[in-house]
């Protein structure tokens, strides 16, 4: 006995080395997702990223990526070991029969899974070491931090990477024995060519599939910017990948034996084997060929997203601002607003800074929660849809500020919406009514994106200062006293060195520590005067919100090559475990006189409609998708429509060009497997 197992670690090594065509892909992609998990622990381990500026937002985004990234790959490599096993089952058999007892296969097998276990587990060390640093550095340019800083290795993602993948590969190994375990030599035998039974009750199932898939495309379709997006979402997600699985394993069959029904399409050489084949082994097929869809459809959203976003950064960054700089006083005791523009325009000259495109404005301001046309003074709390905030002028001050020649008449109002339509004749301020004379669509103060429902602002403009006060005083408000006054300026990018987009100011000779200094010179002599409510510099909000959205990158980037990654490897074994079913059928044909020019149009035509409906099924989630992606996206600030469409068009002619290319690499490994016939 002790001789048998002494044989097993030499057996196990071979076995690997034998069965190459399928171990060393899983391999690869255990060894690919193991340096991922590894790199993300050094990441988030890492001390000095702390301390950078901003980091902890780098952070937060490392550590949910960090977690999801488990919960992805601990299905995935389960996933792939159905595979493996499915192959070696005959293998199996064949030992038992040669009279190998279950305990030495058992043992053989946890040998195989040790060898690769350190495979898997010193390839991806070495090239978390290797690539670490070069990663992090990434990270770090994405994010916008300082690059020069000191990247430690810490033992603890060492240990978490070895902890975590020696788990899956416990899992594997416990499924693997329980599966070799409950079946005879026999079973083994022919368990790894076995066909799947067609599935029970397929009417229902189909229908039920149907409807799942109805249902998720209808509410990602009606999907509204509200408190409920994120929840709606993930149903919708998850009716939608219930609805792929139970169409493409019950729905598929149904459509199957509709075919077969049609003698006159059926009983071609071609067709019957092509309908015969997919039929009784749809099953299996159908469950790696949902995997395939779903995994398609992250993969196309993941990128359209990611670049979609990076893109249009600059636009997500500044949504929030109507000028570069800008200042807010509220009060009686404000100052006078020509000495304010003329005192900075002063410091500005000092620092050799010229403005440009001022705008200052005298307001009431105020929030109210909309509920139809009523701007009411309560409301549901944490209903971030449903508040609003009012800005509240004369006529005579937007006709100043819009260069306009408006006219009102008491009870009469103008109104502008930073986002959906007001939409409405009346407009009642929490049970005093006015009527809406005309409903403006842009304005100086702010841009209008019909989307932008979260945190809307409105801008009312009233006859006159009484109308004004009567307005206020429905909320509470006194006018009189707690009348506000903005100021905010860009930078004129003709004045001086350097060059800018949007009032930044990007140059190496120096420009931004004058403007620096200027920023700092204002932010003083502002917040000492009476009534000073806040400085803003857009810059400032930038940085903070490029080290999250740097971040968020980075997440996109890995999770799209994970994405990919798990899609190809399913792809190359179910290339595999179809190549070795179809074999011995290819070969009975043959036999029986089916010539080698019909049974390669016969292969070529099942192969290209089984992964051709992935392909489609992923296209048409992402096109209904995207209404959705741009609804969440729109909680971030992100309102380019034409951006995501066209992101969206590219992203999917990319990844079906992509998809193609691995389709017919990895069918060259079903051709070879199939044409070892006779």
């Amino acid at each position: 006995m002790s001789k048998s197992l002494s044989l097993m670690p030499r057996m196990a090594a071979n076995n690997i080395r034998k069965n190459g065509s399928v171990y060393f892909p899983y391999i690869g992609v255990s060894t690919f997702a193991m340096f991922t998990f590894f790199v993300f622990g050094l990441i988030m381990k890492n001390d000095i990223i702390w301390t950078l500026p901003k980091g902890a937002y780098a952070v937060v985004l490392i550590q949910i990526g960090y977690v999801l990234l488990g919960l992805i790959m601990l299905p995935f490599l389960y996933y792939t070991n159905s595979f493996l096993i499915k192959r070696r089952k005959r293998e199996l058999g064949l030992y038992s029969i040669l009279g190998l007892e279950k305990k030495h296969i058992g043992v053989m097998m946890l040998w195989e899974s040790l060898i690769i276990y350190c495979i898997v587990m010193v390839g991806a060390v070495i090239l978390g070491l290797l690539f670490s640093r070069l990663i992090f550095l990434l990270l770090l340019n994405l994010a916008r931090m300082p690059v020069d800083v000191t990247f430690m290795i810490k033992p603890g993602a060492v240990v978490n990477t070895l902890v975590f993948y020696a788990f899956v590969m416990g899992l594997n190994l416990f499924v693997n024995l329980v599966q070799v375990g409950k079946s005879n030599p026999v079973e083994l035998m022919g368990d790894s060519r076995s066909g799947e039974k067609a599935p029970k009750g397929i009417g229902f199932w189909s229908l039920a599939g149907l409807a799942a898939m109805v249902f998720g495309y209808r509410m990602a379709l009606r999907a509204q910017l509200n408190n409920w997006i994120f929840t709606d979402f993930f149903l919708a997600v998850f009716l939608v990948v219930m609805g792929t699985y139970l169409l493409f394993t019950s729905g598929s069959i149904a459509f199957l034996r509709l075919l077969k029904k049609k003698k006159g399409f059926y009983y071609r050489p071609e067709n019957f084997i092509t309908v015969s084949g997919m039929l009784y082994r749809m099953k299996k097929s159908a469950a790696s060929l949902s995997n395939i869809c779903v995994f398609s459809t992250m993969v196309i959203i993941t990128v359209v997203c990611t670049v979609s976003v990076y893109l249009g950064m600059e636009s997500i960054l500044t949504s929030g601002f109507s000028r570069g700089f800008e200042l807010s006083f509220i009060g009686v005791d404000k100052p006078d607003a020509g000495q304010l523009k003329q005192e900075v325009q002063a410091i500005a000259a000092r620092n050799g800074i010229v403005l440009k495109e001022e705008l200052d404005y005298k307001y009431v301001g105020d929030r109210a929660y909309k509920r139809d046309n009523m701007l009411c003074m309560e409301g549901e709390p944490h209903d971030s849809a449903g508040w609003v905030y009012m800005s509240l002028m004369t006529l005579d001050e937007y006709n100043r500020l819009e260069d306009a020649e408006e006219t009102l008449q008491p009870g009469e109002v103008l109104l502008f919406s930073s986002g959906p339509d007001f939409a409405g004749g009346i407009v009642s301020f929490d049970g005093t009514e006015y009527t809406v004379k005309k409903e403006l669509t842009e304005s100086s103060i702010i841009d209008k994106h019909a989307n932008n429902v979260m945190g809307s602002k409105y801008i009312i403009v009233l006859a006159n200062q009484e109308e004004l006060l009567r307005v206020s005083a429905v909320y509470h408000v006194d006018g009189s006293t707690q009348e506000s006054y903005y100021y905010g300026f860009w930078l004129d990018t003709a004045a001086g060195e350097g060059s800018m987009e949007e009032g930044i100011i990007r140059d190496e000779s120096g420009r931004d520590e004058m403007i620096d200094e200027f920023s700092l010179e204002i932010e003083q002599y502002a917040a000492a005067l009476p009534g000073f409510a806040e400085y803003r510099d857009r810059r400032e909000n930038m940085m903070f919100q490029e080290s999250m959205y740097g971040g968020l990158l980075f997440i996109g980037i890995f999770f799209g090559a994970i994405f990919l990654i798990c899609l190809l490897i399913i792809m190359y074994y179910k290339q595999i475990t179809e190549g070795f079913e179809d074999q011995n059928n290819f070969e009975i044909m043959q036999k029986v006189g089916m010539g080698d020019r019909e049974i390669r149009r016969t292969i070529r035509k099942q192969i290209s409609m089984v992964f051709g409906l992935p392909l489609l099924g992923a296209l048409c989630h992402t096109a209904v998708g995207m209404r959705m992606v741009y609804m969440l996206l729109g909680a971030i600030g992100f309102f380019e429509t034409g951006l995501l469409i066209a992101c969206t068009l590219g992203g999917c002619l990319v990844f079906a060009a992509v998809y193609s290319i691995c389709y017919k690499r990895t069918s060259m490994t079903y051709y070879r497997i199939v044409r070892k016939m006779g």
